[in-house]
C-alpha cells in the first residue's frame, strides 16, 4: 500500500524513519521533524494504513504495516536509515528490524516492549467513543471536543484523539482514521513476537517511569529480541514520552543517532 507520508530536510542526507502509534497521524511529529531536519537528517514520518491521509484497509496487522513501510522506504531509494517508532510504531519497527536487519542501521523503539499484551484493549474505549458521536450534527470543533469529554479524558488524551479529526466544506467533520477496521484487528496489535526474531544492531529502548507498557519482566524478551539493546528511563514521562517530556526524549535521540 502507498503510504501518505511527510518529509523534511535534505534527502542527501542520513535518513531517520519516525512511526507513530494507535490512532496517532504523522503531525504530530511536525517539530521532531523539523528539529533532526536541522541537525543534518533526512525525515520521514509516514501515516501509517487507516491512520491520517493514508488509505484504508480491512486488513491490519504487523505483516503489512511493515511491510508497507518498506514500500516506503524502497521508493525514496534508501537502503539504510535509523528507525524510531512509538507504541505500536515501535512494533513495527521491530518487525522492519527482523525482517531486513541490513536495512535498519539504528533502532529506537518508546515505551513498548516485544511481549504479547493487552494493552491495545485499552483503544477500544477511545474508538467506541469517537465511533459514537454524530458528526453530521456537529458545527464546530469544540463540539465534537464537548461530546469527548464526556468520557473524562485527561486534556493531553483528548487532543490527542481530536487530531484525528478533519473538516472540509463539502462533508464536514469526519475522523481520519478507518475507526472499523483497527478496531476488529485490535488483538494482532497486542501479539508478541515468535522467538525466532533478532535483531542484533544498535537498539535503544526508551521508557517513561510512569507508564507500565514497559516492565521488569520485559527485560528478558528484550535481550532475547535484541541482543544490542540499551535503555534509557525518563522519570517524568508516561507512554506519550516525547509528549510529557520532549527535551528528554530529544536528548536521549539525539545521543543515540548522533553518536558513531
Amino acid at each position: 500500500m502507498r503510504l501518505f507520508y511527510r518529509k523534511y530536510g535534505d534527502p542527501k542526507n542520513k535518513p531517520i524513519v519516525v512511526i507513530f502509534g494507535l490512532l496517532g497521524v504523522s503531525e504530530n511529529w511536525d517539530f521532531f521533524g523539523k528539529r533532526f531536519a536541522e541537525l543534518g537528517y533526512y525525515v520521514l514520518v509516514p501515516d501509517v494504513r487507516n491512520h491520517g491521509q493514508s488509505p484504508h484497509s480491512d486488513v491490519f496487522n504487523y505483516d503489512v504495516l511493515a511491510g508497507d513501510i518498506k514500500q516506503m522506504i524502497d521508493e525514496e531509494n534508501i537502503t539504510k536509515c535509523y528507525l524510531l517508532g512509538h507504541s505500536m510504531g515501535g512494533k513495527i519497527a521491530m518487525r522492519l528490524a527482523f525482517d531486513y536487519p541490513d536495512m535498519v542501521e539504528k533502532l529506537e523503539i518508546l515505551d513498548i516492549s516485544p511481549r504479547a499484551f493487552d494493552h491495545p484493549m485499552e483503544h477500544v474505549g477511545f474508538i467506541e467513543a469517537m465511533s459514537k458521536i454524530d458528526l453530521s450534527k456537529a458545527e464546530h470543533r469544540s463540539d465534537v471536543e464537548a461530546e469527548l469529554s464526556k468520557q473524562n479524558y485527561e486534556k493531553r488524551l483528548l487532543l490527542f484523539l481530536l487530531k484525528n479529526l478533519s473538516y472540509s466544506h463539502e462533508n464536514g467533520f469526519r475522523w481520519k482514521p478507518y475507526l472499523e477496521g483497527i478496531a476488529k484487528n485490535l488483538p494482532e496489535i497486542g501479539k508478541g513476537f515468535d522467538e525466532k526474531y533478532h535483531y542484533d544492531g544498535p537498539t535503544l529502548f526508551v521508557r517513561g517511569a510512569q507508564s507500565d507498557y514497559i516492565i521488569e519482566k520485559d527485560y528478558e524478551y528484550m535481550r532475547h529480541h535484541f541482543p544490542n539493546y540499551e535503555m534509557v528511563t525518563l522519570e517524568d514521562a508516561g507512554h506519550w514520552i516525547h509528549v510529557d517530556d520532549p527535551e528528554g526524549f530529544n536528548k536521549a535521540t539525539e545521543e543515540f543517532f548522533c553518536n558513531k
